[in-house]
């Protein structure tokens, strides 16, 4: 008696087992992989994976809620840390260029395509939006905005729907008899920058065609003197819109022109790029007075301060004003006086920007942008 009962318990694990295994083969063969872990670590004490027993199918896995593998973001890699609300601009030779309205819009700002070319942006006028604001969004110049949209009133209105050019200067409808030499001429603009920017030469001009001008202005309607006008000598309404005055503008940094002046294919660099180390000297071009100044752009932030990162514009005697950008280093306030030649910061790799350089720039009082004579 005590012998059979000293073996009940070995002779309950057998039974135990056998039953067990009539179980296990009793199963479909495609059965959920959690019985088999809960099953197997019931008899055999042991926990055991889903891989592990998942059933194999040409030589594949079944997944189910226990295996299922995460999937992998198709994103790059490179673009997973990108701030969703940095500007969409564009690089090139280390600068930047106007392009359908890069260095803007703001992230909050939101626009249509025009009709008439993908090139233009339609924007809607919104509550507390100003003309000058409306041009910083998109960088062109409020007479830009008033040339296009025939707006003679310093207001807007809310609901308002502008076209906004995607460079600064003017839109032409190609004429019969039009060459690229007549249409520089009446908008004071170069031949050279509406050929390379619109991809197009003297002879592809077709009647009807859409092209921009850029840092093309429509020029004032001077009224012509009465007879009795004591003018013996009218004013000329020429501008030299696009050319610096010989000797007024000092080179404002020492080194290599790594961009130039002028226009790409659907896109214009404003200005001329210098690069050089950072902490370079940077000087005032010409005397005047500081009308604004951005400062606290870290290196990286390449939508800070508009692209420019941090720069200083300086206003001039003769109605122009320079801009000074990408500086590591700010060393005037706005309002300062200066003098040609006064040290005014150091240059930079701030902003949207690939390498150390100062971005300078030249701009008329019509906010075109002017060639400058270095």
């Amino acid at each position: 008696m005590k012998i059979a009962l000293s073996y009940k318990p070995s002779i309950i694990k057998v039974s135990s087992f056998f039953v067990a295994l009539s179980m296990i083969f009793g199963v479909p063969t495609l059965a959920n992989a959690s019985f088999f872990s809960d099953l197997t670590s019931m008899v055999l004490g042991t926990e055991v994976t889903a891989n592990e027993v998942a059933p194999q199918i040409d030589n594949s896995v079944i997944h189910n809620s226990q295996n299922i593998p995460l999937l992998e973001s198709s994103v790059n890699p490179d673009l997973k840390n990108t701030n969703d609300k940095e500007d969409i601009v564009i690089v090139q030779d280390d600068s930047f260029i106007y392009s359908d309205g890069i260095f803007g819009p703001g992230p909050d700002v939101s626009f249509e395509k025009s009709s008439i070319s993908d090139q233009i942006n339609v924007y809607t006028v919104k509550e507390g939006d100003t003309l000058s604001g409306i041009a910083e969004y998109f960088n062109v110049s409020v007479n830009t905005i008033r040339w296009e949209n025939n707006i003679t009133s310093p207001k807007i209105s809310v609901g308002q729907k502008l076209n906004i050019l995607p460079v600064t200067g003017v839109k032409h409808v190609v004429k019969k008899g039009d060459t690229l030499s007549k249409i520089a001429d009446k908008y004071e603009a170069e031949s050279e920058d509406i050929s390379i920017f619109n991809d197009i030469s003297n002879g592809d001009l077709k009647q009807g065609d859409i092209i921009f001008v850029p840092n093309g202005i429509i020029k004032p309607v001077v009224a012509k003197p009465t007879p009795s006008s004591n003018t013996k000598n009218p004013v000329s309404t020429k501008s030299s819109n696009t050319k610096a005055p010989s000797g007024y503008y000092l080179r404002p940094v020492v080194g290599i022109v790594t961009s130039p002046y002028g226009s790409r294919r659907r896109g214009f660099h404003p200005g001329i790029d210098f690069g050089n180390v950072r902490g370079t000297q940077i000087v005032a071009a010409a005397s005047g007075v500081v009308s604004k100044v951005v400062t606290g752009c870290k290196e990286g932030k390449r939508g800070c301060g508009g692209g420019y990162g941090n720069y200083i514009d300086i206003e001039h005697p003769n109605g122009t004003m320079t801009r000074y950008g990408h500086l590591s280093k700010v060393n005037v306030k706005m309002g300062e006086t200066v003098a040609q030649g006064d040290k005014i910061g150091s240059l930079g790799n701030t902003g949207l920007s690939t390498g150390p350089h100062l971005h300078f720039e030249i701009e008329n009082a019509n906010g075109s942008k002017m060639r400058p004579p270095f």
